[in-house]
């Protein structure tokens, strides 16, 4: 008797610190991943905002050179002229303030999947008229982005998946929620966001700090969000110079959408043919960036909100950053909404 009374004392000592043990463990695990947010996208008194309030500047065919070389489907290497938009990888483009990607996606089966560049699944492309560039798988690309994420807690990346070839659409449908999986269930190092337009303060606070949208005729599943915005692109080129800010402005302020804050405004920098997509992005950056602080207060005066996304090609080039510029459209954006 006296024996079993002292091995039930120890036991129960035993229990308790254990208990004890993963008491202190979970208080450490949420005073790690709880935050406060104090700024969002390095910009001091967002945290109130709605995204539809704030701008984040973003990249044209983000994965369009991204990765280095392109390929047809039939293995030949595709000219960098009309199909390359980037030459900075995407964890480049994150260091230089990107937080706005555009994903054009395709996919290969398992049947088609050869070797370490062939990878089955949804993969990224740049889709002319007639056929399509591919560069490599949309999990490496979004690896990159939650790699960055994971060490850099206050800021807020928006994932534009678009265009996709006519014979993806069913693929994607039933296969993106598996491949952003560790997004939806928490088990990845940032989620999606249950919303396409959070109080950024809060989807820091969430570490729902990533925000996916697709289009494609189909009805995603939550959290992954169907595509909507007002877009100022029309295919039309460029041999010597960039847009006007009156131009922007009629394109964007004439739209019956943009009268409704969950439309999303974006200004698209960038024109789409009459020279190799390195020297159109040279007509556009410099010095031409700035027209974008004056795009954005004329908006403002129309439609009482700020244009939210804007896509260049390049955006390595020139000696003008478009995070730079787009951190002074931010900083007016908090005076004049909070």
């Amino acid at each position: 008797w006296y024996q079993r009374r002292v091995r039930k004392q120890w036991y129960q000592r035993r229990v308790r610190g254990i208990m004890r043990v993963a008491l202190v463990f979970v208080l450490i695990v949420w005073a790690v991943s709880a935050r406060t947010c104090t700024k969002v996208n390095g910009i001091s008194g967002a945290c109130g905002l709605h995204l539809n309030y704030f701008t984040l500047a973003g990249t044209h065919n983000s994965a369009s050179g991204a990765f280095g070389q392109l390929y047809w489907w039939s293995g030949g290497a595709v000219p960098s002229c009309f199909y390359r938009n980037q030459d900075l990888s995407i964890t480049e483009q994150l260091a230089q303030g990107i937080r706005y990607f555009d994903f054009d996606i395709a996919h290969i089966n398992h049947s088609q999947a050869d070797g370490d560049w062939w990878e089955e699944g949804i993969v990224l492309v740049h889709c002319g008229a007639s056929d399509c560039a591919y560069t490599r798988s949309l999990r490496r690309a979004m690896s990159e982005i939650e790699n960055y994420l994971g060490s850099h807690r206050d800021e807020v990346v928006v994932v534009r998946m678009k265009d996709h070839p006519e014979e993806s659409r069913s693929y994607i449908r039933d296969n993106l929620a598996r491949e952003l999986s560790r997004f939806i269930t928490g088990s990845g190092k940032v989620k999606l966001s249950r919303t396409d337009n959070p109080v950024l303060g809060e989807a820091i606070e969430r570490n729902e700090r990533l925000i996916v949208t697709v289009n494609g005729g189909f009805n995603p599943r939550r959290p992954i969000h169907s595509l909507r915005q007002v877009e100022s692109y029309k295919m039309e080129g460029g041999t010597d110079a960039c847009f006007s800010v009156n131009e922007m402005v009629h394109r964007l302020t004439s739209d019956p959408r943009a009268k409704y804050d969950y439309y999303p405004l974006q200004v698209d920098w960038y024109h789409a043919f009459g020279l190799c997509l390195w020297d159109l992005a040279g007509l556009c950056d410099g010095t031409e960036l700035h027209k974008l602080i004056d795009i954005n207060r004329e908006v403002v005066k129309v439609t009482r909100r700020p244009i939210n996304l804007v896509m260049i090609d390049y955006a390595g080039r020139g000696d003008v950053k478009l995070a730079d510029v787009v951190a002074q459209i931010n900083r007016y954006n908090v005076n004049m909404f909070t």
